[in-house]
């Protein structure tokens, strides 16, 4: 039954195998170590998520940033996008760029990688072609724009990191405690399904309600 639940449990929220692996060991401890291994193993899971995420949008500004310090240093934004010195640029949209191709559809291959920008970058990328116009002051502007909804972001999935991990000591902790304690001393007296009926329902009740948490904390972010 212990093993079933936590399958479950890493379907249902994605939690890695090596994870789920050290959970069942701990849980072979005594309650008191499985729950400290519960706790640690579930804020490692929240925070290593929230920087790889923060790592991906905060590239966003510095994308634009570099971009908008090669055009003021007198490069044209074809010629930095065709740069293959630029990790951060796709294949595509260099490709794009060194081949001449109009610069709408240049910004375009570009901005799959700006999620909060990709329109108005491919918008200003087409502007500069056919007017020449000035578009540093536009790309730092645009830079700003993505480090705030970084920012933005960052709190937001703190806030929704933190009813997450709520969820999970209410809902879960209990859960692995009760089933250490039945493997270790057996079900509690008098037995039979007047213990384990109730026990089974509050242990789905726990879960669909920790998943429900889930679920709204996923849509929300």
């Amino acid at each position: 039954m212990l093993l079933a639940l936590v399958a479950a449990g890493a379907l249902l929220f994605r939690i890695p195998v090596g994870i789920v692996a050290v959970m069942l060991a701990f849980s072979l401890l005594p309650s008191q170590f499985a729950v400290v291994g519960v706790l640690v193993l579930g804020g490692w899971s929240f925070v290593n998520e929230r920087r790889n995420r923060d790592r991906t949008q905060a590239g966003e500004g510095e994308l634009l940033r570099l971009i908008s310090g090669r055009v003021v240093a007198g490069s044209t934004i074809r010629a930095t996008i065709a740069d293959a010195s630029i990790e951060a640029i796709p294949h595509q949209a260099r490709r794009l760029a060194a081949l001449g191709q109009p610069m709408a559809d240049v910004g375009g291959a570009l901005s799959r990688t700006l999620p909060v920008n990709g329109a108005a970058f491919r918008a200003i990328c087409s502007f500069s072609e056919h007017t020449g116009a000035a578009i540093a002051s536009a790309l730092t502007l645009l830079a700003e724009r993505a480090d705030e909804a970084a920012e933005e972001a960052r709190q937001r999935r703190i806030s929704l990191a933190q009813v997450k991990f709520s969820s999970v000591v209410v809902g879960l902790v209990p859960i692995a405690v009760s089933l250490v304690l039945v493997v270790f001393r057996g079900i509690p007296e008098p037995g039979g399904s007047v213990i384990v009926v109730p026990m089974v329902l509050g242990i789905g009740l726990q879960l669909l309600g920790t998943l429900v948490v889930f679920r709204v904390a996923s849509r929300a972010n």
